[in-house]
């Protein structure tokens, strides 16, 4: 990371739309992230998937455009560009030369604001979605990741972006129109760019391509208690999927920092707990990590395994033994290669003008602000051996395997001997329907 870094930039348009510039001399690209209130935590529960529809539709033509002629004349000025749906936000995400910003922001804009979303596209929309949906019982590894989420999280965070078979089939094109329109607003929307980007020009063009957008878009918050328990889905195949997810503090939690160091020593890489003891010692199984994600309201690590049948069980005890073990601390050398480890990663994202635009926006989201990335490394720098095993004694302890949610997909359902102990127990198939279940 450079000496000195140029400010990151936040302000607020005419419109009300947050706008957050991280300048980047270095570099002759400017990145994209553009957050729009849509996501599919805002979709209407007889809705579903109809996030990741919209996502689909905004580039079917914008204004006076076509939808070959609009993804033409993005082509024209060299915008690579994808659109999806998150749970809080659909994300247009932008990558283009820094001297050619204003000429894409004129299309871009246009598409956020000024969507054809033509009737004769929902039919081509519709069927991408469901096949999509459709192809997640031959993605296993996947699916049951979106079955952890589903149990863990509550409402309506548990959702995803595949939605169901019912509501995408019988989605109307006025709804969805109507849906976009009441959304796409721009107090709740968050415009990030970073790179070759000078923040005055880009907020003077979004003021005026923005001229007249008004309202306040949706913010979800959690609904109830998650439900949590077990799940597993019968599948006669010769591999086992096995995930689990704990609490985790989020985002803005001040152990933040101290809860993705614990997790990368816990599962990150092939010096981690988990990979030495699980994979190389006693060869359990071909594939196993953990990761932690911090966000708004929840935090959530999760623990993933790819096994065989015959050796399902043995993984996920071995598992929990490695998590049991680990309330007792790290060693000084642990916390050294995650330390050195993370701040590798600050180090690459710093290059890339993509990550710092998704950075920025994200910060924004979740904390109100916006992270340089000297802070976080300095951060970093400033963990303690003391720090962190309070940190996990406090907070990665027995209290916290209670909180356990597991999913897992394969021959036969896994016994966590006691480790779930709220939430029920249901055995499903994994084309069909439930086979058993319980409180």
């Amino acid at each position: 990371m450079p000496d000195v870094e140029p400010a990151i930039v936040v302000r607020t348009l005419e419109c009300g739309m947050t706008l957050c510039v991280e300048p980047m001399p270095s570099v002759r690209t400017v990145a994209v992230n553009w957050l729009i209130p849509a996501g599919h935590a805002t979709d209407a529960p007889t809705a579903l998937g109809h996030s990741a529809m919209l996502a689909e539709l905004i580039q079917r033509g914008a204004g006076q455009l076509d939808s070959k002629q609009l993804s033409d004349a993005l082509d024209r000025v060299g915008e690579q560009r994808a659109v999806t749906s998150a749970a809080s936000h659909i994300v247009f995400t932008g990558l283009s030369l820094g001297d050619r910003l204003a000429d894409s922001l004129e299309l871009v804009a246009s598409m956020i604001r000024d969507p054809r979303m033509p009737e004769e596209a929902l039919g081509a929309v519709q069927s991408l979605a469901l096949q999509n949906l459709e192809s997640l019982t031959d993605d296993p590894q996947h699916l049951v990741g979106i079955r952890l989420r589903s149990l863990h999280m509550p409402e309506p965070f548990n959702r995803t972006g595949y939605g169901e078979i019912a509501s995408i089939r019988d989605a109307k094109i006025e709804e969805l129109r109507d849906a976009w329109y009441a959304r796409a607003r721009p107090v709740g929307s968050i415009f990030a760019a970073a790179g070759a980007v000078n923040a005055d020009e880009l907020a003077r063009d979004l003021d005026r391509l923005l001229k007249g957008w008004r309202g306040v878009g949706p913010n979800p918050v959690p609904v109830g208690a998650r439900l949590g328990g077990m799940r597993h889905e019968r599948d006669e195949s010769n591999q086992t999927h096995v995930a689990m997810a704990f609490d985790a503090p989020t985002e803005g939690d001040p152990d933040t920092i101290r809860a993705r160091l614990a997790t990368d020593i816990l599962g990150s890489g092939t010096s981690s707990r988990l990979f030495v003891e699980v994979r190389e010692r006693r060869g359990l199984c071909y594939s196993i990590a953990a990761g932690y994600a911090g966000g708004l309201h929840r935090g959530m690590c999760t623990i993933y395994a790819g096994s065989t049948p015959e050796r399902a069980q043995a993984t996920l005890d071995c598992i929990m033994d490695v998590v049991s073990k680990f309330e007792h601390g790290v060693t000084a050398d642990e916390l050294r290669r995650a330390k050195t480890g993370l701040e590798c990663r600050l180090i690459m994202a710093g290059e890339s003008t993509g990550s710092r635009a998704g950075g920025i926006a994200g910060d924004f989201h979740r904390l109100g602000r916006c992270r340089s990335l000297q802070e976080i490394g300095a951060e970093v720098a400033s963990q303690t051996l003391e720090g962190m095993n309070d940190f996990i004694a406090r907070r990665m302890s027995a209290q916290w395997r209670s909180t356990m949610t597991l999913c897992s997909i394969g021959r036969e359902p896994l016994d966590p001997k006691g480790a779930i102990q709220n939430g029920p127990t249901e055995i499903v198939s994994l084309r069909g329907a439930p086979v058993t279940a319980s409180a």
